[in-house]
Parts: C-alpha cells; structure tokens; sequence
C-alpha cells in the first residue's frame, strides 16, 4: 500500500507538472478582475476594442481613466507602457512586486525602478507624462517577456513591413512582434507607422495577445517590400502613357506593380529575367497581337486588354522597369521596326524583349541576336 501510495503522488506531480498554468499557456496569467460589458461606457459590446479591454483589464493589466471610462482612441502615456511593460514581466516571473506608490505624485517611481533593475527599459525618460511613438511601446513591451513565450508564427521576412529603417533601434523588437503574432500593422502590407502615438485600445491589444496566446494573430509577409517609383514620377511617363488616360494608366501601372514587386531588392539580371519571363508568360495566354486595334502599342492593351504588338510590348516592359527605377531605352521607337528595352548592367548593355524571346547582353550596339 504504501509503495502504491507513493507512485500514485508521483504520478500526481508528474501531471502537475505537465498541465500549462493557465488557460492562455503562460505562466501566470489568469483572471484577476470582474469585467462587466458596458461597464465603461466608451467600449460599447462589440466595438472594435471591446474583447481586447475585457482581456487586458481582466488580466490586471489595464484599467479605465476612470471607473466609467476607458478613453480606446486617448494616446497611451510613456509611463502607462512602462506600468504595463512592469504587469507583464512581474506576472510572469512571479517576482511578487507589489510597485507601492511613494505619495500622489512619485506612483510611477516603482515601476520606473522595477523596470531598470529589469531591463525592461535601458534610460529613464524625462517626461513620463507624454505620449508614447509606436516604436517606442513595442521595444519597451516586448523586453517584458522572453523569447520562449513570444515564438515566431508568422513568416516576416527582413525588409517586408514598409516604413521600417533598418538599423533603427526598433527595428529587431517590431520585427519580432510581428512574427509573434502580437503585432500585424495598419493595413494590407503590414504598415507600421513608428513614429505615430499609439492609442489606448491599440495597447490592449497588444498586451492581451501577449498575455493570451489564442489571441494572436497571424500574417505573411513574405516579400521584401519596396518604395515603388510613383506613377506621376516615372522616368519615361510620356512615351509610357502615350494617350492613355489617367483611369487606363492607373490599371496598367497596378498590374505592372504586381508583376515588379517580387523582384525588388534581386540583381539587375535576375530583374531583367523576371520581367521578361512574366510578360512571355502574359503574351502565350492568349494575348492578341494587333498593330490596328486600340491600345496595340501601350502597356493598358498588354496588361488590361490582352491585345498588343512589339510596341505594346516594349512600352509595358518600360513600365515595369520604370516602377523599379531602372533606366532604359525604348528602341526603334515609333518605327515600323521591331522594338525592345535596352538597359544598362554594370556597364554591359542588355535586351529586355519578351516579345522578341530574348534576355540578355546585346551581341553588338542595337544589335538584336534573332533579328
């Protein structure tokens, strides 16, 4: 009996052991507080912030402004991401930190302390009060957890969210909240805005998918983005647009734009073969080759209308090389004559002629080699 007795608590401990501590699978967090819907009249049931604030303020992570208010669309203060930052990071550690206010005016002293002695934030800032930037909330909060309960579950690849300088002190902490599944940017390509303020609904999401894995989200970003070339600042607009108007200009500079994109930041050949490999690949599905039809010879009637000739050609692959920044020469242009992209590579000029089924040095000046 007492041999049983003894593998029976062993098994008990065992299965304690193994059970998560919480139902969200991190250590520590679990329901502090009574959240009633409607209890703050400004996060209606249902808004867009409502399950985020139900969570955060649960958790004891966040409180309202007041006991009826919660202010989502207010700025959040440095000091409140620090208090924040201090929540997290005291939860999970079980580090017992009670942040025992020193009067009115010194309540934000513990944490700012607890912070230090951390490393959750390496300065202290000298005006606690003022609003906080995106960049700066995301590098102060991510260094409240470890790495071990932010894994990576997105794909992100380096130079994929748009408006991220790298080398910027921020750049590894939002990359790495991206690809936790904490952060997911302002629209469809991942767009961060840094230097913006970050609002108070905002924060509790981000600190209720920190502190409750089923709430994050998922992205893919799996393509370094680039700073196309705007369609009023093409190098070659005139000849591109020809009699396009600006509606028809438009659609053909957005299907080049998906063309272009996957090639930005690859060598100049890999670029040139690219493009010429996906304007082949346009021209045998059942594109039309004209020199009477209308649009015959602009990029609108090779993108759009599936109809062109040589010209049509040539003119939507100076689009496509116009949006990557890439100088070129239409040749034989306006001529009754077959017509290509001539580009400079490293001082070797090349033809880009999906029409004419070559990519590559020129053999001799203008000279093309099936031709």
């Amino acid at each position: 009996m007492k041999k049983f007795t003894s593998l029976l608590l062993s098994i008990v401990l065992l299965l304690s052991l193994c059970a998560p501590a919480s139902a969200t699978g991190i250590s520590g967090f679990e329901k502090k507080m009574d959240y009633k819907e409607g209890q703050f009249v400004d996060v209606p049931a249902g808004s867009l912030w409502s399950a985020n604030v139900k969570t955060a303020y649960e958790f004891g992570l966040m409180n309202g402004v007041s006991n009826t208010e919660f202010q989502p669309d207010g700025n959040v203060t440095i000091g409140q991401a620090i208090i924040m930052a201090c929540r997290l990071h005291n939860t999970y550690y079980a580090n017992e930190a009670t942040f025992q206010a020193r009067g009115a005016q010194n309540y934000l002293e513990p944490y700012v302390e607890y912070a230090l002695g951390q490393g959750i934030i390496a300065k202290k800032y000298e005006n606690l009060n003022s609003p906080i930037s995106r960049a700066t909330f995301a590098m102060i909060l991510g260094a409240s957890l470890p790495n071990a309960v932010l894994p990576a579950v997105n794909t992100v690849v380096d130079g994929a969210i748009p408006d991220m300088e790298k080398g910027a002190d921020y750049y590894d902490a939002v990359y790495r909240l991206y690809r936790a599944g904490i952060l997911t940017g302002n629209d469809t390509i991942g767009t961060f805005a840094p230097s913006s303020n970050i609002t108070r609904g905002a924060a509790a999401a981000i600190v209720s998918r920190m502190a409750n894995t089923s709430l994050r989200k998922t992205i893919t970003l799996d393509t370094p983005y680039f700073a196309a070339v705007p369609m009023k600042q093409l190098a070659n607009l005139k000849s591109i647009r020809e009699n396009l108007s600006d509606a028809e200009l438009t659609k053909a500079y957005n299907a080049a734009l998906k063309i272009v994109g996957p090639y930005a930041g690859m060598s100049r050949e890999e670029q040139l073969y690219g493009i010429a490999s996906e304007l082949r690949r346009l021209a045998e599905d059942g594109m039309e080759y004209s020199t009477s039809a209308a649009h015959y010879s602009d990029p609108y009637g090779y993108f759009v209308l599936g109809v062109a000739s040589c010209a049509g050609c040539a003119r939507a692959t100076g689009l496509c090389l116009s949006i990557l920044g890439i100088p070129y020469e239409h040749v034989n242009e306006n001529q009754w004559s077959h017509q290509w992209c001539r580009v400079n590579v490293d001082g070797i000029y090349w033809i880009c002629d999906a029409y004419g089924l070559y990519c590559g040095p020129e053999p001799a000046p203008y000279k093309h080699p099936y031709l």
